[in-house]
């Protein structure tokens, strides 16, 4: 028989070629006529029907329509796994379909673990399988820590002369060593003995354990080396100690991993750390949307790479501030990334999203010409000015602590949609450059029990419901002009209605899934719903990046428009779950907040 269905997208394509083959073989052609029930209610399913040609309609004992399945879609597997159907299934017009039966199916669920795992899991792990399946997947961000990556530890004592340890250095062949002292292990390297002999005019005979960091930084064995890296880069360091519940087994060097990984993030992390001039940031800044398709093409999670990305943007805006801003003026000046920077949740560049705490008024004047310039060099790096002038540029952007204090009390006691969404702009801030302390006293003002009133909070979370979600009557994801915006009608929901919730709990963290997990625990959601709403805003982010990277050339802007018929039927099974669980969400959130009327 001569398949008119899409075999090599998941999830036939978790199967071998032997086990496509032996499927082929098995399945039946089946024609329905319109208005057909080919499942009833109660019925024992004869097996997994293929939709060829044709719309098929589930419903339930009382005609509601909870979905539609067309081309290349499939139904009823819980039928298939239970003992009889649940719904309705019926052709809404002249229909074909395949039939693999149930034993057929069975047979193929007991043969193949990941075609298993896809028809019996969660929407988070049909993901992860349909992400590795949908390219070629690196070996790097496969490979785990363990002993052949990782290097033995070596000791020194703290009392070790600093003329020994370069001696032992050099007889190991380690660029770096463990010290001990007392109770406390720290380390020390190659760079750290140099700075002491030559910069700190040390002698010889001092002990090591006046130069070594005792503040580790580590990873755990079995974890992935690419997290390692994120590691690394976050904290500008070269190596990183391997634990084991607790007990140090190793170190890790950035060395010993750059012949295996092959997306070049190194390079430009070391592009931004040596700058000596904004050019030099500039070119770094150009490299990282190729960065960033690289480690998309190779089977990088989202969040991985939100969590790499993130930490080279903000250090571009690090040490732009550090060339520009003079040494006189650093530490008086506290510059914030917002919006989805701030959130640490952005890939591709976005519109810039910035705001500047300053030490006093007298200040300003001087101040501006550098922030001019900074501006013009975040252009320069790639990030389109804020259209609603969001930007430090602007005089409303730039405030003492005091001077934000004053704004904030307005904002919330106004309670007017412009004074919110001003506040969720601001709630989501994270400092990257100058004295962060300045920060403290701005953001713990929102986190103040008075003005998290409950009706402060209901306002604070009427912009997520405000948009639709791009679903039917009849559940299936609805376009317009064959297209959806992802922003809108599924990521924005999603991230401010968590944002609300965070407001209301004085939750401190910006992240959105950092702030689903405190929501958890605070057991203000289920743990079910935590994790679906988490996976939910992995699989837009990760379908929009897909969506954008291809697209990139020709939409320069960043487009949310998703063109529905261009994703694959396995995309939009899963995109339709996800907008289901968003528009739940939404549910709850209007009768938390008692916003039904919306």
């Amino acid at each position: 028989m001569s398949l008119q269905i899409d075999l090599n997208q998941p999830p036939f394509s978790f199967l071998s070629e032997r086990q496509l083959t032996w499927l082929t073989g098995r399945l039946d052609l089946v024609f329905f006529q319109s208005k057909d029930v080919i499942l009833d209610i109660g019925q024992s399913s004869p097996g997994i029907y293929i939709v060829y040609k044709g719309v098929v309609e589930e419903t339930d004992d009382e005609g509601q329509v909870f979905t539609q399945y067309g081309p290349d879609d499939l139904f009823d597997v819980r039928a298939t796994f239970e003992s009889s159907c649940k719904h309705r299934y019926v052709a809404v017009e002249e229909t074909l379909c395949y039939l693999l039966k149930a034993p057929d199916f069975i047979e193929l669920i007991n043969q193949s673990d990941d075609f298993s795992i896809y028809f019996k899991t969660d929407l988070g792990t049909q993901q992860q399988l349909v992400e590795q399946r949908g390219g070629e997947v690196s070996e790097f961000i496969l490979a785990r820590i363990d002993a052949d990556t990782m290097r033995e530890p070596l000791y020194v004592s703290g009392q070790t002369s600093l003329a020994r340890t370069a001696a032992i250095m050099k007889e190991e062949q380690h660029d770096a060593l463990l010290v001990k002292e007392g109770e406390r292990t720290g380390i020390v390297t190659k760079s750290d003995l140099l700075d002491a002999l030559l910069n700190r005019m040390l002698q010889k005979e001092d002990w090591v354990a006046d130069i070594a960091c005792f503040d580790l930084i580590t990873v755990e064995e079995g974890d992935y080396l690419f997290n390692a890296l994120i590691e690394m880069t976050q904290h500008q360091i070269e190596r990183v100690v391997v634990t084991r519940d607790a007990e140090i087994v190793g170190m890790l060097e950035l060395m010993d991993m750059l012949s295996t990984f092959s997306t070049h993030s190194h390079i430009v992390a070391m592009r931004i750390a040596q700058a000596r001039s904004l050019d030099d940031l500039v070119l770094a800044a150009k490299r990282l949307e190729t960065l960033i398709s690289n480690l998309s093409a190779q089977g990088v999670k989202v969040i991985s790479i939100m969590s790499l990305v993130t930490t080279l943007n903000r250090r571009l805006v690090q040490r732009a501030f550090e060339l520009i801003v003079p040494p006189s003026l650093q530490s008086d000046v506290c510059i914030l990334v917002l919006g989805s920077e701030g959130r640490g949740e952005q890939m591709l560049k976005t519109d810039q999203d910035n705001a500047v705490i300053i030490k006093n008024e007298q200040i300003r004047d001087a101040l501006m010409p550098s922030l001019q310039k900074m501006h013009q060099v975040l252009l320069d790096f790639g990030y389109p000015p804020c259209p609603g002038g969001v930007m430090f540029i602007n005089d409303s952007w730039v405030h003492t602590a005091d001077g934000w204090q004053r704004r904030i009390n307005g904002w919330l006691n106004s309670a007017s949609p412009d004074a919110m969404m001003n506040m969720a702009i601001l709630m989501d801030a994270e400092p990257v450059a100058g004295n962060s302390s300045l920060f403290k006293d701005v953001r713990n003002t929102w986190h103040s029990p008075k003005l998290r009133s409950s009706i402060t909070a209901s306002w604070f979370a009427r912009p997520a419901v405000m948009f639709d979600i791009p679903l039917t009557l009849l559940g299936n994801i609805r376009d317009d002009h064959g297209v959806i915006d992802i922003k809108k009608g599924g990521i924005f929901p999603l991230v401010h209605g968590v944002r609300a919730l965070s407001f209301e709990h004085g939750i401190y963290e910006t992240n959105t899934f950092e702030r689903l997990s405190r929501l958890g625990e605070l057991n203000v959601m289920t743990a079910e719903t935590v994790q679906g709403l988490k996976d939910a805003l992995v699989l837009f982010m990760r379908i929009r990046l897909r969506h954008q990277l291809e697209h990139v050339s020709e939409n320069p802007g960043l487009t949310q428009q998703l063109s529905v018929k261009s994703l694959r039927s396995v995309d939009r099974s899963l995109l339709r779950h996800g907008l289901h669980r968003v528009k739940k969400f939404k549910q709850w959130l209007s009768s938390h907040y008692h916003l039904e009327s919306l």
